[in-house]
C-alpha cells in the first residue's frame, strides 16, 4: 500500500473510544495503553494479510 492510499473507517482511536464507552467505567491509563496497542497490532496484522 502506498502512502497516498486513504482508508475510510474506524481508526484505532475510534475503536479505543468505543471500547471505553462500552465498558461504562473509568480505566487506568495503563489499561488504555495496552488496549490501544492491542488494537493497533490487530489493524496492522489485518492490513498486511
Amino acid at each position: 500500500m502506498d502512502a497516498k492510499t486513504i482508508i475510510f473507517g474506524d481508526t484505532a482511536v475510534d475503536q479505543l473510544l468505543q471500547w471505553l464507552r462500552a465498558s461504562g467505567e473509568p480505566k487506568d491509563v495503563h489499561d488504555l495503553l495496552l488496549k490501544y496497542l492491542e488494537i493497533l497490532s490487530s489493524l496492522v496484522t489485518e492490513e498486511s494479510e
